[in-house]
């Protein structure tokens, strides 16, 4: 990567780390200006990540006016969700039969670092995610799906999720305030996925992302027609997307197909702390 390329993709990285902190909420006009005096580069590698940005749907331009930080709405979350349900279980499925051995354990040490992250989430006593830890959790996230993709090894597969997975690292992230009963779950089926894949068993592996996206696409509607119930009950008020998410598994469960946060024997080997340490326990902090 040439020095060019190196300062386009601190800015874009630069810039998505102050979406994902809510430092550019959404609304924003976005200043070429003073990113780049905060970086303390030329405006032209700025103007770069902008225009990648603007291409991923995560900002937009409005003609004489500048560029705004998008502010999603729900079709718009569904149509993503659309995309991933369908295209993610492809590649996942593919996976499970061009994945190396090397990146069979690559994939469980992310998943393994989703779950430091959440017993660090845990042992803190917060309330919700937030910081470093979220960052960590998030980043992993994020390269346990690619992962996956880059296995199904279909270029087209590849850059049309890869850019849905973007718009939802910035928009899924603020649009809820996740507490460890969720963030429990989360690593729950990114553990799940990575045990079939380690068993080359694509039919589980399938599924298993199935669930989870499923999971995920109920999560963050529910933040978002929260946030929107309270905009309304608030006249005049301008809020982001910073809706808390209750994370009743009653509620996010399929129809006939009942889950808990418990791992179920067949899956009691999975590495790591037991169920009854982080999945059971997953909203109390451990005593």
């Amino acid at each position: 990567m040439d020095a060019k390329a190196s300062l386009s993709q601190l800015a874009y990285e630069f810039i998505h780390r102050k979406l994902l902190d809510d430092a550019l909420p959404a609304g924003t006009r976005i200043s070429e200006n003073q990113l780049a005096r905060e970086l303390g580069i030329s405006r032209t590698p700025v103007r770069e990540a902008i225009r990648r940005l603007r291409s991923e749907g995560v900002l937009y331009q409005v003609p004489r006016s500048g560029t705004f930080v998008a502010r999603p709405d729900r079709k718009r979350i569904l149509d993503a969700y659309e995309v991933r349900i369908n295209l993610e279980c492809l590649a996942v499925a593919k996976a499970v039969r061009n994945m190396t051995a090397s990146e069979v354990t690559q994939l469980g040490q992310l998943s393994e670092t989703m779950r430091k992250a959440a017993r660090g989430f845990r042992d803190s006593g917060a309330k919700v995610i937030s910081g470093d830890m979220l960052h960590q959790f998030a980043s992993a996230d994020m390269q346990f799906h690619l992962l996956l993709l880059r296995a199904a090894d279909n270029r087209l597969l590849f850059k049309t999720v890869a850019e849905v997975l973007m718009q939802k690292r910035t928009i899924t992230f603020r649009a809820r305030e996740d507490d460890l009963h969720l963030v429990a779950r989360v690593w729950l089926f990114h553990a799940r996925i990575a045990r079939a894949v380690r068993r080359r068993d694509a039919q589980q592996a399938r599924y298993w992302m199935r669930q989870h996206l499923r999971d995920s696409r109920r999560n963050v509607l529910l933040a978002f027609d929260r946030q929107q119930a309270q905009r309304a009950a608030v006249p005049g008020a301008v809020q982001d997307l910073t809706g808390v998410v209750e994370s009743l598994v009653s509620q996010l469960s399929q129809p006939g197909e009942p889950m808990t946060t418990r791992i179920d024997p067949a899956h009691a080997d999975l590495p790591g702390e037991s169920q009854s340490e982080i999945s059971s326990n997953a909203i109390k902090k451990r005593q």
